[in-house]
């Protein structure tokens, strides 16, 4: 049996109590056994044993019920450090104040040293008739100081020969019991602590007897915006009925009937030990601020996520001022809209509105996640071989705020594509944050007001942002979504975490949400319905006429013709003019601006103005996706300066607030809006 092995006594048995633990102190010469216990005695630790037979012992430990028996949980430190099972004390040496006498080490080898000419005689001290004596007959001989009791030297030595000699088990037992007692029991009650008062020893009151009405007025007052300062003012005045006072030129408060009330630091410390420092700072600064600011992640957003578009979540930015296309003041504001994957982090969609956010943008945004990249660079005027922007499908839900995304109108055109649509409070960032962290940021400026100018014009700012659409899924990093197969599968297949290779390797494995929907769909879906006259040049909008070879051999152009005051039910996307879809005899039909004479094809493009293993991965494929976003992000900018010939930043900073609209650039905004002045227009 082993050396400082761990007994208890269920019911107790003879000298053996109830809830006392025993530890084996090995077999003696005489036939009998030694048992040790601690037990604490004033305001320290005494040493007994006991000796029963061999044969006594071992009759309670078969006995049916067993008389003694193994304690459940063996103990590797004695009673005075049972808190502080499994610490290592060497690490908390930084946390103990500066002006310390010995660190812990020191300490316990200081014991050590005390006790070991008993422990150099430990077979003789155990075997002894009285083995405490003997310990301290032993130490006594030795020519070392004689500055411990006895009884200190008897718990020493066999606290460190029970426990495995375990040097920390010679330690004090500082930690266990700092902080135990409370200031607010019954016993302290009456007692004020702290540090005294400048105004006498005796001034003021405990807190304790306060405490109720401390937090009855706490609660009664706090609200989200006021400082504790203010609450404290105020249940001053208003529930311990005190006066505002001066006293030689000193503001103080005094109450009239010498009741008591609380100073500042006493209602503060009551409030926060009561409620605790989440629940009071949420009640004064509010729940958006503290998730907000929170020092610990309470959970990962994305984790409840696998496939694609099984989340997605949209929203709208302003970018700079464009400038007007015919001249050179600012145009209206240029809003984007965009729809995230919250799976792979990925820009699906993206949509534009001139002026406001508006349905039409988000409508606009639907279709290009809806039809194939392709095309959507083809409507804008941007070659498709330089679109590397393989996302497409529509989502059964998505996320939206209160704004125009979140609409009824909205939702009626698209009810049956989207079943299940979330629509989150205000001002609450965090309910969709994938979106929300996609958004270029500005830095903001002191001084006064200004606003930023782009050389770019509407349509060629509304390639930018297609062209940042597209970048952000190559230069955004995802490492710390990825689970370790992933991180495996990439480095094995060459990926970097980005978006974009998230998106093919989860499509590879057939891991998606999305649905496909045909572009005929998508186009009565998302594009603004609207009627138009036909004439003998075609479908007439604005100044313009509308036309193709598939629409004039359908036969219905020259039927309309003939026909009085005929109209032809046609589509049009938000800002882009490069098309229309007519539809006829209910199939669409593209129809494109009939050109009078040669012009730059651009000149149709007009407005509508895995552990170890798995963390050398992650970290090795972190620095691969370092450099191929930094890679990404410069291509964008040096192919969008390819395609307009304007630089991705170009622009200047103009001091003061934008001038009103002028006449010009109102009628220009018009014209991109859909809109028209002129009663005969359609």
């Amino acid at each position: 049996m082993g050396i400082g092995l761990q007994f208890e006594s269920p019911e107790g048995y003879g000298s053996f109590r109830k809830g006392v633990r025993y530890y084996f102190g090995g077999d003696r010469s005489d036939g009998s056994v030694l048992m040790v216990w601690f037990a604490h005695q004033g305001r320290s630790w005494r040493v007994h044993l006991l000796m029963p037979s061999r044969s006594d012992f071992e009759a309670a430990l078969t006995a049916n019920p067993p008389k003694l028996r193994r304690a459940s949980v063996q103990h590797h430190l004695p009673p005075w450090l049972a808190a502080n099972e499994g610490m290592n004390f060497d690490d908390l040496e930084d946390r103990r104040y500066s002006s310390k006498k010995k660190t812990y080490r020191e300490q316990v080898e200081s014991r050590l040293f005390k006790i070991t000419p008993a422990l150099e005689h430990a077979t003789e001290i155990l075997d002894a008739k009285n083995p405490l004596k003997e310990i301290a007959r032993t130490v006594a001989q030795c020519e070392r100081p004689k500055s411990e009791h006895p009884h200190r030297l008897q718990v020493w030595f066999f606290a460190y020969f029970l426990h495995g000699q375990d040097l920390w088990a010679l330690k004090q037992p500082t930690l266990a019991y700092t902080g135990t007692w409370s200031r607010s029991s019954d016993a302290h009650r009456n007692t004020k602590f702290g540090r005294p008062s400048l105004e006498g020893n005796c001034y003021g009151w405990p807190s304790a007897p306060m405490q109720d009405q401390i937090l009855k007025s706490f609660l009664r007052l706090c609200s989200e915006g006021t400082p504790m300062t203010t609450i404290h003012r105020r249940a001053l005045l208003e529930d311990f009925d005190c006066v505002p006072v001066v006293l030689n030129d000193v503001h103080t408060y005094v109450q009239p009937q010498n009741k008591a009330f609380p100073s500042y630091g006493q209602f503060r410390s009551v409030v926060v030990r009561e409620l605790g420092i989440d629940q009071v700072q949420t009640a004064l600064y509010g729940a958006p601020r503290m998730r907000l600011k929170a020092v610990v992640e309470e959970g990962n957003y994305t984790e409840q996520y696998a496939n694609i578009l099984e989340g997605f979540e949209v929203d709208a930015f302003y970018t700079e001022r464009p400038t007007s296309i015919f001249s050179s003041e600012p145009s209206e504001k240029l809003s984007v809209a965009r729809g995230v994957c919250v799976t792979t982090g990925a820009v699906v969609g993206i949509g534009f509105a001139l002026g406001s956010e508006t349905g039409e943008a988000y409508r606009s945004m639907l279709f290009c996640m809806a039809a194939p990249k392709d095309y959507i660079a083809w409507l804008y005027g941007i070659p498709a071989d330089k679109l590397n922007w393989p996302m497409q499908g529509m989502p059964s839900n998505f996320i939206s705020d209160r704004g125009p995304a979140g609409q009824k109108n909205l939702a009626e055109r698209c009810e049956r594509l989207f079943p299940i649509k979330t629509i989150v409070g205000s001002y609450s960032g965090q309910s969709k944050a994938s979106v929300e962290a996609s958004h270029p940021r500005d830095r903001k400026l002191e001084g006064g007001p200004s606003y930023l100018q782009s050389d770019l014009n509407v349509i060629e700012m509304v390639k930018r942002e297609v062209f940042r659409a597209a970048s952000d899924n190559h230069s955004s990093n995802i490492t710390l979504r990825l689970s370790d197969q992933a991180i495996h599968d990439f480095r094995k297949q060459g990926r970097v975490a980005t978006p974009h290779h998230y998106w093919q390797y989860l499509e590879a494995l057939s891991r998606t949400c999305a649905y496909q929907i045909s572009l005929e769909q998508a186009i009565r879906a998302f594009w603004i319905p609207f009627e138009l006259t036909v004439n003998r040049y075609g479908i007439v909008y604005r100044s313009g006429h509308f036309s193709s070879a598939e629409f004039r051999a359908s036969g219905i152009h020259k039927k309309l013709k003939l026909a009085t005051d005929a109209k032809i039910k046609c589509y049009r996307l938000n800002l882009v003019l490069r098309c229309l879809w007519a539809e006829v005899d209910g199939r669409l039909i593209q129809v494109e601006r009939i050109r009078t004479s040669r012009v730059d094809q651009q000149d149709l493009i007009v407005p509508d103005l895995e552990l170890a293993k798995t963390q050398r991965e992650r970290a090795a494929l972190a620095s691969d996706t370092r450099v191929s976003v930094g890679a990404a992000s410069g291509k964008a900018e040096s192919d969008f300066a390819a395609a307009t010939g304007k630089g991705w930043h170009q622009g200047k900073r103009r001091l003061g607030k934008p001038k009103r609209v002028s006449v010009t650039s109102d009628h220009e905004s018009q014209i991109i809006k859909g809109r028209t002045l002129r009663k005969d227009a359609a």
